[in-house]
């Protein structure tokens, strides 16, 4: 959980880049719209002794004007996901109850030092919840109080063919929502939640970028590299010019150029690393460890091998762990005797390990992982109108796309 100065910091930063981002936008409209294209080519000051040029000034102002349209149209799209659908993961049951208590008391702390006059104490959110160590079992007394897993929960992923798991086959699970971690979540610190896909908290919208915006965010600083590029070539142009004909030069023109500089060095540098990453198909989480990271996975074992295992067929034999599900917790010998699991489909899976390095997300080529993100056209990449393709979870083998590393696990263990 991010600490009080940290979250203070990110607040600050996020309300001083959009207006500084906004001021330097209008600034390089007035810079090059009035003193360039209209005072100086198209109705030339006469100080300038320059003869029109309407077609270069009418030119410019076209693509200034189209680019400008496409970095704002982005930029919009992107701050209206991440503030509307950022890919926060539902809060669990405890987390929830304790949110509420916590409003309660806060609330009830308010009222008696408004009463008193007294000055209030923060308190951290939640702060019970991550007391209880849910991982341990379907059942794990804490206190003289039973935890049981969510069993919806759970049914999410073991209705799958793969999922993202733990040693012991268990989905991970975040203590601080209460609640199991779907396929490449994280937890936030600056928003304190878990997210899907999250790839960082960006200051330039205040938010979470993440499989639902994490498009709009390539989009947007592409265009706006595109754009810095095209106010600093024609600004250092004309600035380069003045300059051979009088000796003299526009102070206007010089700020834009500085400003398109600055502003290219980051939107530039951000788009080559967001491309990069959206080619290898990971998040700049995932990256952080992408040449040692272990990927633990549940590959479902086929019925016919359940089958063959079953009927004592010794022709085939597992050489991997297993896990089943539906999770039953432990009952006594009579229970036993009388549980009638013939109804209840059972749900057996492998655990299976990746090499260190390896992506079970790579789908072994570049176009392909873009394709994830961008979309599988043309409009697709360059309009933010649809979401990622990775945003569908609706796929009954895996929440996301497995690439060569995942059939290859399951063919070395003879579960293709």
């Amino acid at each position: 959980m991010a600490t009080a100065a940290q979250k203070r910091v990110n607040l600050v930063v996020s309300r001083i880049i959009p207006p500084v981002l906004l001021g330097a936008v209008v600034y390089a409209t007035y810079a090059l719209t009035k003193t360039l294209c209209i005072d100086y080519l198209i109705h030339p000051l006469p100080s300038y002794h320059q003869p029109p040029r309407v077609g270069a000034g009418a030119v410019i102002l076209s693509l200034y004007y189209l680019l400008l349209i496409f970095v704002v149209v982005t930029y919009t799209r992107l701050l209206f996901n991440v503030l509307v659908n950022p890919g926060y993961l539902p809060l669990g049951a405890e987390r929830v109850q304790a949110d509420a208590e916590s409003d309660h008391k806060r609330e009830k702390r308010r009222s008696i030092s408004q009463a008193n006059g007294a000055a209030e104490k923060p308190k951290r959110v939640g702060a019970n919840a991550s007391d209880v160590d849910i991982e341990q079992g379907i059942h794990h007394q804490a206190g003289g109080k039973a935890f049981e897993l969510d069993p919806l929960g759970l049914e999410s992923f073991y209705t799958k063919d793969i999922f993202v798991c733990q040693e012991d086959g268990r989905p991970a699970y975040c203590s601080t929502c209460c609640q199991f971690k779907t396929d490449r979540a994280h937890h936030c610190r600056e928003v304190d939640r878990c997210v899907r896909k999250m790839d960082h908290f960006c200051p330039w919208v205040g938010g979470v970028v993440s499989e639902t915006s994490f498009k709009f965010f390539i989009q947007f600083v592409v265009y706006t590299a595109v754009f810095c590029v095209f106010v600093l070539i024609v600004c250092a142009y004309f600035t380069a010019e003045i300059r051979r004909d009088t000796g003299g030069a526009n102070a206007h023109w010089a700020v834009c150029l500085g400003l398109s500089g600055l502003f290219f060095f980051f939107s530039g540098g951000m788009s080559l690393s967001s491309v990069q990453l959206a080619m290898w198909n990971l998040t700049t989480i995932e990256n952080l460890n992408r040449n040692s990271a272990v990927w633990t996975l549940a590959i479902r074992v086929p019925d016919h091998l359940l089958e063959r295992l079953w009927s004592g067929d010794s022709s085939w034999a597992p050489t991997f762990r297993t896990v089943s599900y539906p999770l039953r917790p432990p009952t006594t010998p009579s229970e036993r005797h009388t549980s009638d699991s013939s109804t209840e489909e059972r749900h057996v899976f492998a655990i299976l390990h990746t090499q260190p390095g390896e992506n079970p997300f790579d789908l072994g080529s570049s176009l392909k992982n873009m394709q994830q993100v961008m979309g599988y056209s043309l409009i697709d990449w360059l309009l933010p109108l649809k979401h990622s393709p990775c945003a569908n979870h609706s796929s009954p083998e895996s929440a996301f796309a497995l690439g060569p590393v995942v059939t290859r696990l399951k063919q070395e263990a003879g579960l293709s």
